[in-house]
């Protein structure tokens, strides 16, 4: 019995193949995570550049004018996501708020209203719920991330806001 146990600890056959299923298990993670963290990085760009150009077309056109600011915003968000977005994100993902005040102490007091009319303060915020593709991240962390908010004066409310 206590040959065939050394027998057995000193045999090797069958080493090799046992070390490159452990490494290569391990390096596909590792591929797998940075293609993760670079998806994460991407959408998180995207978002950036989406938000500011969807608020700054938004803001530059009367409120009446095809369904006011927040079809506006929301129609060119999903014309700038680019290319990769529709495959990299899900459409309800995305929370999009627009509120309104008259004065900047207004809008810092109580975050504004949800009437345009004659307000000329407008925020935009952006919301991105994130949904892994590889590995769970913590939803907090992630979702912290990938919020964005900008604050513009309405253009064609701007006369208001200057008294």
């Amino acid at each position: 019995m206590k040959r065939a146990a050394r027998q057995l600890g000193n045999d090797q056959r069958g080493v090799a193949t046992v070390e490159f299923s452990i490494t290569v298990i391990v390096f596909i993670i590792m591929v797998l995570f940075v293609a993760e963290i670079a998806r994460l990085a991407y959408v998180s760009s995207v978002l950036d550049l989406a938000v500011s150009e969807a608020a700054k077309e938004a803001k530059n056109a009367p409120s009446d004018l095809d369904g006011g600011y927040q079809s506006r915003f929301q129609r060119r968000l999903t014309d700038q996501g680019g290319a990769l977005w529709g495959f990299l994100t899900r459409a309800d993902a995305v929370k999009v708020t627009i509120s309104y005040a008259e004065t900047i102490k207004e809008m810092i007091d109580s975050g504004g209203g949800s009437r345009a009319s004659q307000r000329p303060l407008a925020r935009y915020q952006l919301a991105y719920q994130y949904h892994p593709m590889f590995f769970p991240f913590p939803g907090f962390w992630a979702n912290n991330l990938l919020t964005r908010e900008v604050i513009f004066v309405q253009e064609y409310e701007r006369s208001r806001f200057m008294y």
